[in-house]
């Protein structure tokens, strides 16, 4: 095993920055210079680490990867090597992020604040990616990493810098169903649109969010509870907000709070949080029906896929709300 120098030759530019896919293999530069190509995709992609790996005709690895507003999704594979970060601080924006891993083949140690855990496939793991940490995988391995921006997970999951390198999710029903949704989205990804991955993204930040703190309900009196809760409450709604049954009750209860405290924190805002359920839902009809334009999809099955299910409560809602039809928006587009 053998260290490496930061390498000689080019990649794409401003990785970190791309919203589009970025397909990445050593498969593209000679035998003699893979491992120091690895490193510099790992650097753009993740963080400036340090990687150790056999001689170099024997090494490869791939990344697919692609940017949403809210976090990075890369499907990684490669031979085996070794991985540690040094620095202590980040020292580029797409460094200052939780890693969350899902193993989908092979193994690793994960070593991070004098914790260490071995993932296998199917296991789920967190580390911090701007501060010291080590890797090591002594086979053929993948994985699904979702780098989540650091201030996006402390404000979901509090006390997440002690939920580094531990194993994470691995016995409830929740973490199972968490495990099969990251497991579909790293299989299917290569063929996923670019709105796909936005709301998927989405969806996984908030079951991430969730299945974490499901074990904690928040404590209502705890400092910065507040905002936590009313962040969690608006993923919770944005995901679910087709679901014409989606109410306060039900909300409270995915939440583990109580319906007068939601409603206290939505009154903070000058809105109640059904009257912010609705407000969303004419928001997307509105966005659908001045996107699709004339002709392409009734008024009526905009309406259902948003959660209204009463067409004459919808009509006057939108036009009380908008000052004009939904018909006469569409029209006017």
């Amino acid at each position: 095993m053998v260290n490496h120098k930061p390498p000689t030759q080019r990649l794409p530019q401003s990785l970190s920055s791309s919203r589009q896919a970025v397909a990445l293999d050593t498969q593209a530069v000679r035998d003699n210079e893979r491992v120091d190509y690895w490193r510099e995709m790992v650097l753009r992609l993740f963080a400036d680490v340090q990687i150790a790996a056999p001689a170099e005709p024997n090494f490869h690895g791939s990344m697919h990867s692609n940017l949403t507003d809210v976090m990075r999704l890369t499907h990684v594979a490669a031979a085996p090597q070794s991985v540690q970060r040094l620095h202590r601080d980040a020292r580029e924006s797409y460094e200052d992020c939780y890693f969350a891993v899902l193993m989908l083949s092979g193994k690793q140690r994960m070593q991070q604040d004098n914790r260490q855990v071995e993932i296998q496939a199917g296991d789920f793991a967190i580390y911090d990616g701007a501060r010291p940490h080590r890797l090591d995988f002594d086979q053929e391995w993948s994985e699904l990493v979702l780098s989540i921006p650091r201030p996006t997970l402390n404000r979901l999951v509090p006390g997440m810098n002690n939920l580094t390198s531990r194993k994470l999710a691995s016995d409830s029903s929740s973490g199972e169903v968490l495990r099969n949704f990251l497991q579909s989205v790293a299989t299917n990804l290569p063929r996923l649109s670019e709105k796909e991955l936005a709301s998927l993204s989405f969806h996984a930040l908030n079951m991430i969010g969730s299945t974490l703190t499901l074990d904690h309900p928040l404590d209502e009196s705890s400092m910065g509870a507040r905002e936590v809760a009313l962040l969690r409450a608006k993923m919770l709604i944005d995901a679910n907000l087709g679901d014409p049954c989606l109410d306060t009750n039900r909300i409270a209860r995915r939440l583990g709070l109580s319906a007068r405290y939601l409603n206290r924190l939505f009154n903070s805002e000058q809105t109640s949080l059904m009257r912010y359920v609705w407000n969303l839902r004419l928001d997307r009809c509105r966005d659908e029906l001045m996107r699709l334009g004339p002709g392409q999809h009734r008024v009526l099955d905009i309406a259902l896929r948003w959660g209204f299910s009463d067409m004459s409560h919808f009509s006057r809602a939108f036009k009380l709300r908008f000052g004009i039809s939904p018909r006469d928006c569409r029209a006017a587009n």
